[in-house]
């Protein structure tokens, strides 16, 4: 037997890690300040702004749990802005390792369109943060559906 994987009889385990009972609640309590995001989708590389675009924002908490926000973008290509928790920015000065920002993430799905996935968005204490998504033609086929139209291919007598 390899020496760290025995047990040592005298040692016992004097304490035990808590485990909230509400997830949403911590994280609130880790992060008591705002920032704002919102998004601006476009297409043709940021030449065309995407209307109707969904954007799903989310954070992943502990035990499973996540929240989350959907929204859609309106004919100039943007989101409006939501208001997410962070941490204060008090926390940025002083050292201690600690994250001065919280991290989101976000799925952008829009019609003929490939779906767009965003991660580790940084949220500070009082800035907005604004997300430039370029959303590219989805060339399999979902184009061609949207648009079909129907040609008479035989002519005429």
């Amino acid at each position: 037997m390899y020496p760290y994987f025995q047990k040592k009889r005298e040692q016992t385990l004097e304490t035990r890690e808590m485990i909230s009972a509400d997830p949403l609640r911590d994280f609130l309590t880790q992060n008591p300040n705002f920032g704002t995001l919102l998004f601006q989708v476009t297409s043709g590389q940021g030449a065309f702004p995407v209307a109707g675009a969904t954007v799903v924002i989310t954070k992943n908490l502990t035990d499973g749990h996540s929240l989350s926000i959907t929204t859609t973008t309106d004919e100039s290509g943007k989101t409006e802005e939501f208001s997410l928790p962070a941490p204060s920015r008090s926390l940025s000065q002083t050292p201690g390792g600690r994250d001065v920002f919280a991290t989101y993430d976000a799925v952008i799905t829009a019609p003929g369109h490939v779906t767009v996935i965003v991660h580790d968005i940084p949220i500070f204490d009082g800035i907005t943060t604004i997300q430039p998504v370029n959303l590219a033609p989805d060339l399999n086929g979902n184009i061609a559906n949207e648009t079909e139209t129907i040609t008479d291919t035989e002519p005429n007598l």
